[in-house]
């Protein structure tokens, strides 16, 4: 549980390119969920009006998250056509590798003070 590290991304939604961010994320969540067992949870979620997107993202250790930032890149390109960058925030006692590799990016880093989870 110590290790677990929480990821909430946040985007903007392209003009008309809800079809499309939904055709890649579908294929990107099936290519992660076959080739990343550190990956817990991958959800992604859009505002009623259509125009913020957030990803909620669980893993088991701040290794899982490397290696997800490094095995989602050959969609980077197809995610960037539907969609802007906006923040990354990281909850979690992430390794040193791991805040350095957001650091870039500016993201936000949350370090947990105390653990109630019941979710298995």
């Amino acid at each position: 549980m110590e290790d677990r590290i929480i990821i909430i991304a946040t985007s903007k939604l392209l003009k008309n390119q809800l079809t499309q961010l939904e055709e890649t994320v579908k294929e990107l969540q099936k290519h992660c969920a076959n080739t990343e067992e550190g990956m817990l949870q991958y959800d992604w979620y859009i505002s009623e009006n259509l125009e913020t997107i957030k990803v909620l993202e669980t893993y088991t250790n701040s290794e899982a998250v490397l290696f997800h930032f490094d095995n989602y890149k050959p969609f980077a390109a197809s995610l960037s056509e539907s969609r802007t960058f906006v923040s990354l925030e990281v909850f979690g006692n992430a390794s040193d590798a791991l805040k350095q590799r957001v650091k870039k990016i500016n993201a936000a880093h949350f370090t947990a003070i105390s653990y109630l989870n019941k979710l298995t």
